[in-house]
C-alpha cells in the first residue's frame, strides 16, 4: 500500500493526518480540494503503536525541505501535537481540527452528546459496538468499527455536505491496538506534557455542535501556557468541518494560506 499520497504541486508545504485511529484516507477529499491551491501530503498510517506511527510519519515526511503545517483531524491532531513536539525543527505550524479533549474530565460529555442525538435502539447499538471495540466485549471488531462509523454519521454532523470519502478504508486492528494507547497518553497526562513541550504557532478549529467539546482542548492548553494563534469556532458545524455546509468553504480558505 502506498503510504504517502501527494496532490498538487511543490513545494508541498501542507500535511493532512487523518483521524481514526484506523480511518485511513479519510481526509483523501480534503486533500484533492487543497492540492487545486496549493501542494498537499496525506499520509496514510499504517503502523499498529504510537511510537511506530511516528517514526512511519518522520520517515513520510523525510523529503521535505522546509517546515511544515501539520493539519491533523480528531485522532490525527493528538498525532500531530506528538510529531511536532518531537520535531520542533521540521514544524511551523500545528492546526489542531476538531481535536478530542486532551483531559480525561472532559471525556464523558462526548457520549452524553452522542447517546442524546440517537433512538434508543441505535443509542444501544452505539454503545455496545464501543464496547466490542473499547472493552473487549464479545462481537465483530470490524462490525463494530462500522456501526460506530455509520451512527457517527448521524451525531457527529449538523448539516452535512457533499465530500468524496472514497479514499476512506476503515482498520479496526489498527484502531484496537492503538486507542488504548492514546487513552492512556491522555489518563497519564502524558498527551499533555507532550503539548507544554510545542515551540510552534497552534490554531484551532472546531464546531460548536462537535460532541467533542472544544473547551476540553482550549482549557488544557490554556493551562499549560499556550494561547492558540487562532481559534474558530464554527456555530453550524460538527466534528468534520470539511463536510460541513456552513464550514467547509471557510476550512478550505484557512488552510490554502495556513
Amino acid at each position: 500500500m502506498k503510504s504517502l499520497r501527494v496532490y498538487g504541486k511543490a513545494p508541498y508545504g501542507l500535511v493532512l493526518l487523518h483521524g481514526g485511529p484506523g480511518a485511513r484516507g479519510s481526509l483523501a477529499g480534503a486533500a484533492r480540494e487543497l492540492g487545486r491551491h496549493r501542494g498537499v501530503w496525506e499520509p496514510l498510517q499504517t503502523r499498529h503503536s504510537i511510537p511506530e506511527l511516528l517514526e512511519e510519519l518522520h520517515k513520510q515526511l523525510a523529503g521535505a525541505s522546509e517546515p511544515l503545517t501539520l493539519a491533523g483531524h480528531s485522532w490525527g491532531a493528538w498525532l500531530g501535537i506528538l510529531y511536532a513536539s518531537l520535531f520542533p525543527q521540521h514544524v511551523k505550524h500545528l492546526v489542531l481540527i476538531s481535536c478530542p479533549p486532551l483531559e480525561d474530565k472532559f471525556v464523558p460529555q462526548i457520549l452524553q452528546r452522542r447517546l442524546a442525538l440517537l433512538p434508543p435502539a441505535e443509542a444501544a447499538q452505539y454503545k455496545h459496538a464501543q464496547a466490542v471495540l473499547e472493552h473487549h466485549a464479545a462481537g465483530n471488531p470490524q462490525h463494530a468499527l462500522e456501526t460506530l462509523q455509520s451512527l457517527t454519521q448521524q451525531t457527529d454532523f449538523f448539516c452535512p455536505c457533499n465530500y468524496d470519502d472514497r479514499g476512506l478504508e476503515l482498520d479496526e486492528q489498527q484502531y484496537a491496538a492503538v486507542w488504548p494507547q492514546a487513552a492512556h497518553l491522555r489518563s497519564s497526562g502524558k498527551l499533555l506534557a507532550y503539548a507544554r513541550q510545542l515551540r510552534c504557532p497552534v490554531s484551532l478549529l472546531h464546531g460548536a455542535q462537535d460532541p467533542h467539546p472544544v473547551q476540553g482542548v482550549l482549557e488544557p492548553l490554556q493551562a499549560c501556557g499556550i494561547q492558540p494563534q487562532q481559534i474558530i469556532v464554527w456555530e453550524k458545524c460538527g466534528h468534520s468541518p470539511f463536510a460541513e455546509t456552513y464550514a467547509h468553504e471557510d476550512f478550505y480558505r484557512f488552510l490554502q494560506t495556513a
